[in-house]
């Protein structure tokens, strides 16, 4: 039996929690989480042990890997502390919420025989991974132009509203943006220009637009947490020189035809703000098969993650702040 640590078990924590149980020979054997009735009300399983803290739980277990699943800013040392103990690790993201720490980490995974791995799970969604393909393939003719966009109210669900607290989430650059910036980056590279906007925290609106060049291709990405009821959308629409391709109400279209996707865990309820959850499952067994056969996680490399975190920094300093 494969074993798993699961270090918080809030939103996302919970729905990594769900996923694992639908992974033939896994299981999570043991939770972290301050809130320890939460966890146990959640859980619902005597056999999985409750922790108030890593520390403990490390302590006291021996597992094939942790799921570190906590606010952005305890991403860090958590990923470290782990990794300087030989386990194999598996971060939410973003890696970090500034690249300084981001360095931190990758110095760590070098020097540890675990394997590291940030959950960039947009890569592993099945329409951002058919657009990667067609990018790729080139068979659409050249990208002419990219627009993401990722629209919503404000995230007032988070334990001790850590999440509009800029310093510990990074706002919406580095908590929300950075799924589309990271796509970005992933498939494109470094972009040539960039310019934004970017309406830090005030009077609870936080929302970031960036333009970014890519030798003739032009990229927008769009993150808003705006203070109103407004409902979660992720989409994006990439026209090509011979036709486009779009995301508009979790469908993807291809020349106005409608594609059909594998997504094996659209099923899955993940109980929080997002929309297209097909991914997580699949992210999360590419990095157990990764620990399984001994390989490196070369698809969401530690180096590709703190570019993203980079590309973030790069892109507000040549940012408009408002």
């Amino acid at each position: 039996m494969f074993k798993v640590a699961l270090i918080g078990i809030g939103g996302m924590g919970g729905h990594h929690f769900n996923v694992y149980k639908g992974i033939e020979g896994c299981k999570v054997v043991a939770v972290a989480d301050v809130r320890t009735d939460m966890a146990k009300e959640k859980v619902n399983d005597e056999s999985v042990h409750i922790y108030s803290d890593m520390d403990d739980l490390l302590a006291n277990e021996t597992v094939d890997m942790v799921d570190i699943c906590t606010p952005s800013y305890m991403h860090a040392d958590m990923s470290i502390k782990a990794l300087q103990m030989g386990i194999n690790t598996l971060s939410e993201k973003p890696m970090t919420v500034n690249s300084a720490d981001a360095e931190r980490i990758i110095e760590a995974a070098e020097k540890s025989d675990a394997k590291f791995m940030v959950a960039h799970v947009v890569r592993f969604m099945a329409p951002y991974a058919y657009l990667a393909d067609e990018i790729k393939k080139g068979g659409m003719g050249e990208l002419l132009r990219l627009d993401m966009k990722r629209v919503g109210g404000i995230p007032r669900w988070s334990w001790e509203d850590w999440m509009r607290d800029c310093k510990k989430s990074g706002g919406t650059p580095i908590d929300l943006s950075i799924h589309d910036i990271d796509f970005v980056q992933s498939v494109l590279g470094q972009p040539d220009e960039i310019n934004g906007v970017y309406h830090k925290m005030n009077n609870d609106n936080d929302f970031i637009v960036a333009n970014m060049t890519f030798d003739k291709t032009v990229v927008s990405t769009e993150g808003t947490w705006y203070n109103c009821d407004l409902p979660f959308d992720a989409s994006f629409r990439a026209v090509f020189q011979n036709g486009y391709i779009q995301l508009k109400d979790n469908k993807l279209y291809k020349n106005g035809e409608e594609v059909e996707l594998n997504a094996p865990d659209e099923h899955i309820d993940s109980g929080i703000n997002v929309s297209g959850t097909d991914g997580y499952a699949t992210e999360i067994k590419y990095f157990i098969d990764c620990v399984k056969n001994n390989v490196s996680p070369d698809f969401v490399s530690p180096e590709s993650s703190k570019t993203s975190v980079s590309l973030v920094e790069r892109i507000i300093e040549n940012s408009i702040i408002l």
